[in-house]
């Protein structure tokens, strides 16, 4: 697991493009266009306030997540992964690996936030210890959002 560099934008545009592909069918589109990110928007994030990890396959960007750290706690976000490549331990992984940024960071909590329609995201973070700490709906985008927790 390694940190995504300047130069990795362009190829991390093109995976949140990937894994937010056909998502409108079941997503209100202002969702899944801001979640896609251009490649402006991930140079700004990676330009500063924003770690964002990185794994691969055979050499190729399969998957990624998005790490802030707001006062003491961790705010994770972002998790892509290559629609070709779900089902491999890349989405746990990376969780996992965001988790552990978080303990070395010294923070008492993480928070993710999310539509409850990812049904298969949602299981992934309750796996990883996350528990549901609140919900709102967002009508910026639309959606209902779950916010879970794991007290670290």
């Amino acid at each position: 697991m390694t940190l995504v560099n300047v130069d990795e934008a362009a190829d991390l545009a093109e995976l949140y493009e990937r894994a937010w592909a056909g998502c409108e069918v079941e997503l209100d589109r202002r969702l899944v266009e801001d979640q896609r990110g251009s490649l402006e928007d991930v140079q700004a994030w990676l330009a500063g306030g924003f770690e964002i990890y990185k794994t691969s396959h055979e050499g190729q960007l399969v998957g990624a997540i998005r790490c802030s750290f707001p006062s003491t706690t961790c705010h994770i976000d972002r998790l892509a992964v290559d629609p070709d490549m779900r089902r491999r331990g890349h989405g746990h992984t990376l969780v996992d690996h965001a988790v552990g940024r978080a303990r070395r960071a010294g923070v008492t909590r993480v928070w993710v936030q999310l539509c409850p329609k990812l049904e298969d995201t949602l299981a992934l973070f309750r796996n990883a210890g996350f528990r549901e700490a609140g919900r709102h709906h967002a009508s910026y985008w639309g959606e209902p959002l779950v916010l879970l927790e794991l007290a670290i």
